[in-house]
């Protein structure tokens, strides 16, 4: 090589000044910069989805499900403005948006609010990766959530549907019955043919689903989540701490009230035993033993049973059974509508329900304890009418259920105490002023 040290010195002066601290050329840096900015600038709306999507996973706090549900909701706004850039669109086209999806999709303020919710996030992400500075979801006014139906069963409805449920348990055990005599006989003939499967363990299985969720308000995936382990039949109870997915995956409450353990009736236990002996007894028959971990709501091998196979069981069973339309978590609402209505506290239904708190339980079902603000009215109505005397009382109510008196002008045990307890009373308030007295002394 030739030159001076002053020429190679002067080389490495420039050679340090176009590099940073880790030694990468300033250029290359320029260079990447220049490409992030042309990012941004290109980043459009349905380009972002997928690397908000892919957060959500990382971050795992949501199912397969729900995952899945939020993209498909984001598919209406990116139809419309999918391949606008995330930093030019603005409240007002967003509002536009929602305008033009409501219009041609015909969509419930509760779905609305729900796409809002998503695509907010979306941009949230998009100001993390600091693709954009602000959020305009954020000046966009949220579509107003509707009221949900919460339809319930009635008495006479719910009593009708739990002798539906008690006619198809028998006709199912009857059904495995007949099949397993004519598998009797074709053993005997040795054309039987070696089973991998119990056909018939799975209808049984969905039929005690109904029966449980009537009884308890369970939600369907926990119903499904139940394993015998959790079943007390002595002490009648059932242990709530895990619910099932679509995938046939478990997971825990999404808080701690979630967890519960729920009393359970005679009637339903009884049934339960009898279909966790029978349920051992057909299992044997294709080489599976029944275990503590086995579902009480199981698949004809025993195993996990899918919650989208029972969706369409259900919906064929209710319509056959003159219950169109029924929804399986209206069974749950059956539940607290009628506990509630027929006197039961409200923790006590919180607790049933699994609610974080007795201020949910009562924002969903209030309208199930009209009575109670009946009884409020009087009692106040009877205050205000000057009642006093009464103890607060309302007259009308006493007359019309008077007390009775005793015959030839004998005293009743109430007034031949009524002395004595008031020398109590006024012998036990002395000893307390004089200890009163002695204290201030």
């Amino acid at each position: 090589m030739e030159g001076t040290k002053a020429e190679a010195r002067e080389m490495r002066g420039r050679l340090i000044a176009e590099r940073d601290d880790n030694g990468r050329l300033y250029s290359e840096i320029e260079a990447e910069q220049k490409k992030l900015e042309e990012a941004k600038e290109e980043m459009a709306l349905s380009m972002m989805i997928p690397l908000w999507d892919a957060a959500r996973r990382t971050a795992g706090k949501a199912s397969e499900r729900v995952l899945k549900e939020g993209v498909r909701w984001l598919g209406h706004v990116t139809k419309h403005i999918g391949e606008v850039p995330i930093k030019d669109i603005t409240p007002q086209i967003i509002e536009s948006t929602y305008a033009a999806i409501r219009e041609e999709r015909g969509l419930s303020g509760t779905s609305m609010n729900h796409i809002h919710i998503l695509l907010k996030s979306v941009f949230q992400k998009a100001i993390d990766y600091d693709y954009i500075y602000k959020n305009p979801c954020a000046h966009v006014v949220a579509p107003r959530r509707e009221d949900p139906k919460r339809n319930s069963l009635s008495i006479e409805e719910g009593a009708r549907l739990m002798a539906k449920v008690d006619e198809a348990e028998a006709e199912a055990y009857a059904m495995i019955d007949d099949k397993e005599s004519r598998r009797a006989y074709r053993e005997e003939r040795g054309t039987a043919r070696e089973r991998k499967a119990f056909r018939g363990l799975h209808h049984v299985g969905n039929i005690m689903a109904i029966r449980i969720a009537l009884a308890t308000g369970m939600r369907r995936g926990e119903v499904f989540a139940l394993i015998w382990e959790h079943v007390d039949l002595d002490r009648r109870t059932i242990r709530v701490c895990q619910s099932i997915t679509h995938q046939c995956k478990t997971k825990t409450p999404k808080t701690q009230a979630g967890i519960r353990t729920l009393a359970i009736d005679p009637t339903t236990a009884s049934h339960l035993a009898t279909w966790k002996a029978r349920q051992a007894e057909e299992l044997a028959k294709i080489g599976v033993k029944q275990t503590e971990k086995t579902p009480v709501c199981c698949s004809d091998t025993g195993s996990w049973y899918r919650i989208d196979n029972f969706d369409h069981w259900w919906r064929n069973w209710r319509k056959a059974n003159g219950f169109d339309g029924l929804k399986f978590h209206e069974l749950r609402h059956t539940q607290a509508t009628q506990l509630l209505a027929n006197g039961v506290d409200v923790k006590t239904v919180q607790t049933r329900l699994g609610h974080a708190s007795a201020s949910i339980t009562l924002g969903w079902y209030a309208h199930a304890i009209p009575e109670k603000d009946h009884e409020a009215a009087n009692l106040l109505g009877s205050l205000l009418a000057g009642n006093a005397e009464e103890g607060g009382k309302d007259v009308a109510t006493a007359d019309e259920n008077p007390v009775e008196t005793p015959e030839n002008g004998e005293e009743t045990d109430l007034e031949k105490m009524s002395p004595l307890c008031l020398q109590q009373g006024q012998t036990e308030a002395k000893k307390k002023q004089a200890n009163r007295l002695k204290k201030a002394r």
